[in-house]
């Protein structure tokens, strides 16, 4: 059975008829400011760039008896890098989620399991393909004001060409702050470990090649998957490496509806490559986000 047609059937399962099931339909958009997009590890490299994006999902949450809860959702998103039309992407694909509480009232622990498929299509055809996804996420409320939760995920990224065939796992936590009835903060941290993908002009990537920056990354980037992508310039290189990154987060979230949030956040991002290569990012972010 084809990766699509099992994740469908996922969905249509939490879809399943049912009088208790109700139906949401999410809409975000959000432009963001985002400092080395190109994952450089050279300052020289360093490209920064607006980017929009745009998702719409509808999901369908069912409880089959009290505190277990199947959702299904099917969306759809559009990603648009203007100085870099070549990030130009768009998404469609189906999540289900399983939750279980354990307990009544809004201070009993929640259990979550996640799993998604999505399609992708670039403006890059070397990146197009499926993204697979699962995640356990484990959440609760201690006051009135503070909320916590861990999450473990995995992602896997099965594209066109082996430069952009990424993978990985993570692990982190948030906590939430409620400090009123509008308005919420939350500080996110956490590790990723597996592949990425990473950019460098054809100056920098010949001197990497040649050991002028080390015969350790000479010897390693010799023998990884990459190649002239031009996404950042004229002859320009993408490059797979394994690695790790820590990151964190923080999200200003003040309610603007019943139903409309608009979430103020900030992304920081510190790579390292399998031969000790550094790369640090940093994204700005505005959302509206809107459930009807």
């Amino acid at each position: 059975m084809s990766r699509p047609t099992v994740c469908i059937s996922l969905a249509l399962f939490a879809f399943g008829g049912s009088q208790a099931a109700a139906m949401n339909l999410r809409m975000e958009a959000s432009t963001a400011w985002a400092e080395n997009i190109s994952r450089s590890s050279a300052a020289s490299d360093w490209r920064d760039a607006q980017k929009f994006e745009m998702n719409t999902a509808l999901s369908l949450l069912r409880e089959w008896h009290t505190g277990f809860v199947t959702s299904g959702e099917l969306g759809v998103g559009f990603e648009r890098v203007p100085r870099y039309t070549k990030l130009d992407t768009f998404t469609a694909g189906t999540a289900v989620q399983v939750r279980q509480k354990f307990g009544f009232g809004a201070y009993a622990p929640v259990l979550s399991l996640d799993a998604g498929l999505r399609a992708r299509a670039a403006q890059l055809d070397a990146s197009d393909g499926w993204t697979a996804t699962a995640g356990l996420r484990l959440a609760k409320r201690l006051t009135p004001s503070w909320r916590v939760a861990a999450t473990g995920d995995w992602q896997q990224h099965y594209a066109r060409n082996a430069i952009f065939d990424t993978k990985h796992h993570r692990a982190f936590g948030t906590v939430t702050w409620d400090f009123n009835e509008r308005w919420s903060l939350t500080h996110g941290n956490g590790r990723l470990w597996g592949s990425f993908t990473a950019n460098a002009s054809a100056a920098v990537w010949s001197r990497a090649l040649s050991g002028a920056l080390g015969s350790n990354i000479s010897t390693y980037y010799n023998t990884i998957h990459w190649g002239v992508t031009g996404t950042y310039g004229p002859r320009w290189v993408s490059y797979l490496v394994d690695g790790r990154i820590s990151f964190w987060w923080l999200e200003l979230s003040p309610a603007i509806g019943r139903n409309t949030s608009l979430p103020l956040r900030y992304d920081s991002l510190f790579s390292v490559n399998k031969v000790g290569v550094k790369y640090r990012q940093d994204v700005w972010t505005v959302q509206v986000l809107h459930r009807f």
